[in-house]
């Protein structure tokens, strides 16, 4: 387990070197239900551009010093607010339970996240139809169901590469169904827990339970040798996943041909 003082030293370093508005412990560490497995969960708040996210998060893990195994996440006040006005809820449990180690406490907690601060109506933007998160899922999704197809063309296709990004399609596409209902979507690869939660409101696809069973254990399996996919395997996937996809679209009123 990592020492609190470990992670208090981190902050200090991050705050020292790169002068963030707020760094928030979030994740097992911050709720109180870390194992020995468990990273270290940071966001790190600072006035930078979207486009600069991903390079000042690595900047930070490469200029200080590397105590415990760290999942470090770098955004702007102005993306936590959106994403917390459209119900992202990945970043709505960071700033309700989340525990500020540097900055002001006044942006910690979602009650007082000002979006009028950074032009967002709330009152508009339910008369605009589809969430945009809701719209970045499926872009995702379809982006793991074009690689799949891409790849099912080839004359000696990687069939475990394959059954990935089936399974990494189903996944994103139960996760826009739920965005779009407004209803928490875990963080989890688990098919059968998401459809667990969907079937609630559409019961019928409880059929795909025995599917998904099988189907899951391609998000992680694939990456490790000793147990590869066969071309059975990928072609049970595939169907699934068009099933799937093809249900999702009809539901969220989306065309279900995509050129």
């Amino acid at each position: 387990m990592v020492a609190r003082e470990d992670i208090q030293a981190t902050c200090d370093d991050i705050v020292r070197e790169f002068a963030p508005l707020q760094v928030i412990l979030f994740g097992s560490y911050a709720y109180g239900t870390p194992t020995e497995d468990s990273d270290v969960d940071l966001l790190v708040v600072m006035d930078i551009p979207k486009s600069e996210f991903t390079r000042k998060a690595i900047e930070i893990h490469q200029h200080i010093p590397r105590r415990f195994s760290m999942d470090l996440w770098v955004r702007s006040p102005e993306e936590i607010a959106y994403r917390v006005s459209y119900n992202d809820w990945f970043f709505r449990e960071i700033t309700e339970k989340g525990e500020l180690l540097h900055g002001s406490d006044a942006a910690c907690n979602v009650k007082n996240l000002q979006f009028t601060h950074y032009g967002i109506n709330l009152a508009e933007k339910e008369k605009n139809g589809m969430n945009p998160l809701t719209l970045e899922w499926v872009e995702k999704a379809e982006s793991d169901y074009r690689t799949a197809k891409w790849l099912q063309q080839d004359p000696e296709p990687v069939h475990d590469s394959i059954c990935f990004h089936a399974q990494q399609c189903i996944e994103k596409y139960l996760k826009a169904w739920l965005q779009e209902a407004n209803i928490h979507t875990p963080r989890t690869h688990n098919l059968q827990e998401l459809l667990d939660i969907i079937v609630q409101t559409l019961p019928t696809w409880a059929h795909w339970q025995p599917d998904f069973k099988i189907i899951t254990v391609y998000a992680v399996d694939p990456r490790y040798p000793g147990n590869s996919r066969t071309a059975e395997d990928t072609q049970h996937a595939m169907h699934v996943c068009d099933e799937v996809r093809q249900a999702v679209r009809a539901q969220l009123k989306l065309p279900i041909s995509v050129n």
